[in-house]
């Protein structure tokens, strides 16, 4: 899964921006940075990720077992046994990405209260990502440094404006004209860049050509 994919669920679902991070940063942290909504706690077992969870899916091995999974790498036997149960109900595999995310949803919204009243309300980015850590993930080792540098790092990766694609000239392609383009056509016409029998409908290379000789003697003005 990538961050935009989870952050896009968390905001949806009421999150604030930085809230969002924080639990993505935790996730980042518990299941490689990669987010493998399949990984299996490492050196906790002799099976692959996938060989672990088509065992879970299967009934062929107790989730039960205190072995870290998943996204959030739940552990104890109570919460893997409605981690499962909810994928069940779901009709889905126990690994499934998006499950686990509607799975931590459910967690936070039913059992965490405070937590996500403060991921749906507050903009401070490490104070989200601590209580995250210390609260619903609570691990041995409570490594704040290493996951609030994943959270900067997310937040500042989503926060930052793209750039759009440069579209390309169409060749010889017969592009609809709306109102929009007739308004420039127009004014094209009335400074002798474009004939007025073709103000509905042109060939856009033409059109293109015309159009970059118009705005550039604008510019020049």
């Amino acid at each position: 899964m990538t961050n935009q994919e989870i952050f896009d669920v968390f905001t949806a679902a009421g999150m604030t921006a930085e809230g969002a991070c924080a639990v993505i940063a935790n996730y980042a942290a518990e299941s490689t940075s990669n987010l493998i909504p399949n990984q299996v706690e490492f050196g906790r077992s002799k099976l692959t990720n996938e060989q672990y969870t088509a065992a879970v899916d299967n009934g062929l091995l107790d989730f039960r077992d205190s072995i870290g999974y998943g996204l959030a790498q739940w552990t104890l036997a109570s919460r893997k046994t409605k981690l499962l149960q909810f994928a069940k109900a779901c009709g889905t595999s126990v690994g499934d990405g998006n499950m686990q995310l509607q799975f931590t949803l459910k967690e936070l919204r039913e059992d965490f209260h405070t937590i996500w009243a403060d991921l749906c309300n507050s903009h401070d980015l490490y104070q989200l990502t601590k209580i995250v850590l210390d609260v619903y993930e609570n691990p041995t080792v409570h490594n704040i440094g290493t996951r609030y540098a994943y959270a900067q790092q997310i937040y500042a990766e989503i926060s930052t404006p793209k750039p759009k694609p440069i579209p390309k000239d169409p060749v010889e392609a017969t592009f609809p004209p709306n109102t929009s383009v007739k308004m420039i056509q127009f004014a094209m016409y009335e400074n002798g860049y474009w004939p007025i029998e073709k103000i509905n409908g042109y060939k856009s290379k033409e059109f293109f050509q015309k159009l970059r000789e118009f705005t550039d003697d604008m510019e020049a003005c």
